[in-house]
């Protein structure tokens, strides 16, 4: 598959957007990427990913960019689509990586939903910023692509996930993608924080569990910030 010849943009430097700028810099690609978190952009830009400065950070990340890749927090999609769509070249690809896909959940406008296509990785950690990445993260696994993508925008998005290990790409219109993303992604995490609080209200000493315990509330570890737009955007 022949690689875009400019540079892939990626806003947000957290655990997928780092991990995302690692595994594609590891395969010789050009990536350029911004953070709205200043530790996030230090971390990165220590690590040697190329991390864009000045006033207007988002004009310096998209310009010339073939794909932009927004990876920023859940609730910040809208407004950072927004300014991203500002200062992208209208020929660039924007993809997201949010947990859900489907407009009304994104908060997004006309003019967003049209030009910004959801990519969702099923890959990631309960640990979140620039040290949760590595460039690994996504060997082997599967990314929910939009089935609304037009032939180049298939072709960008399998190119930057499986450059960066995906295995298979699952094509689904975004109201699949959610309903299925109740089932195999918020119940598990809903289950996981509700037997974690259930435990500490009992008094059970983390200390005194086996591996399966661990296992099971590994979920719980996760920070709640993002859960309840995502909670009140899944379908019923």
């Amino acid at each position: 598959m022949t690689p875009p010849r400019r540079p892939i943009a990626i806003v947000g430097l957290g655990c997928i957007g780092g991990s995302l700028a690692r595994a594609l810099i590891a395969q010789g690609v050009e990536v350029r990427g911004w953070s709205p978190s200043s530790l996030d952009c230090r971390q990165a830009k220590e690590a040697g990913i190329v991390v864009v400065e000045g006033a207007d950070p988002l004009a310096a990340l998209c310009a010339g960019a073939t794909s932009v890749v927004l990876a920023v927090p859940f609730p910040r999609l809208a407004e950072v689509a927004r300014g991203v769509l500002d200062a992208a070249p209208p020929e660039a690809r924007i993809f997201h990586v949010g947990g859900l896909q489907q407009r009304a959940a994104l908060g997004f406008d006309e003019r967003e939903a049209a030009r910004v296509l959801g990519t969702h990785p099923l890959a990631g950690s309960h640990d979140t910023g620039f040290t949760a990445s590595r460039p690994d993260m996504f060997v082997g696994s599967t990314v929910c692509v939009e089935e609304r993508a037009d032939a180049r925008g298939r072709r960008n998005a399998e190119w930057i996930w499986r450059t960066a290990g995906a295995q298979r790409l699952n094509y689904l219109p975004a109201e699949d993608h959610d309903r299925l993303m109740a089932w195999v992604s918020h119940l598990p995490q809903l289950a996981a924080t509700a037997l974690a609080h259930t435990l500490a209200a009992a008094g059970i000493d983390p200390a005194l569990a086996g591996s399966g315990l661990r296992d099971t509330t590994r979920l719980a570890a996760t920070p709640l910030g993002a859960w309840p737009a995502l909670l009140r955007g899944a379908p019923a």
